[in-house]
């Protein structure tokens, strides 16, 4: 298998990344409204914040095969945003990798909020949010959006775990 590296997400990822979303429907599901179909690369950059809102890529070898972001809410409080793992590798643990990643981030930027938003039919990613400790905030809005956040963040350790390539 070839070696898992994380890596500050460069635009060229998003060539192979914006290739795993397959309607607009799934590209606003997983990257919020308003965004240009069909997902042209440097347009989803600019759109995601260009390299201003920190994102990261988990590579096998030179293959992306994760993705998510961090955006500042506050000084204090980040949100864990456009998460998205190959669809081909979904139900290995990539995707607790990826949270856990962007956990470790956030905890690098003083974090103490981390919140998140989950779409409530996505069984899979309400199961992996909860067993991380996430626990719903507010209500689900009208699109289907429950809103989450990790109460006690900044008390507990959230770091990688030992299937998970090393944070870098």
């Amino acid at each position: 298998m070839p070696e898992r590296r994380w890596r500050a997400a460069l635009p060229g990822d998003l060539r192979v990344i914006a290739g795993w979303v397959d309607s607009p429907q799934a590209l606003e599901r997983w990257a919020g409204p308003g965004l240009s179909w069909p997902p042209e690369p440097a347009t989803l950059w600019r759109e995601f914040g260009g390299g201003a809102t920190p994102a990261f890529t988990l590579r096998e070898g030179e293959h992306p095969v994760a993705f998510g972001q961090l955006v500042p809410k506050a000084t204090d409080h980040w949100h864990l945003a456009r998460l998205i793992v190959a669809p081909e590798r979904r139900g290995q643990g990539l995707g607790r990798c990826l949270c856990q990643h962007l956990l470790v981030q956030a905890r690098r930027r003083q974090a103490r909020c981390v919140t998140l938003n989950v779409f409530h039919d996505n069984l899979a990613a309400l199961t992996l949010y909860q067993a991380l400790g996430f626990i719903p905030r507010g209500t689900t809005d009208a699109r289907g959006i429950q809103p989450m956040w990790l109460p006690r963040f900044a008390d507990s350790d959230h770091t990688t775990d030992n299937e998970c390539p090393e944070d870098g």
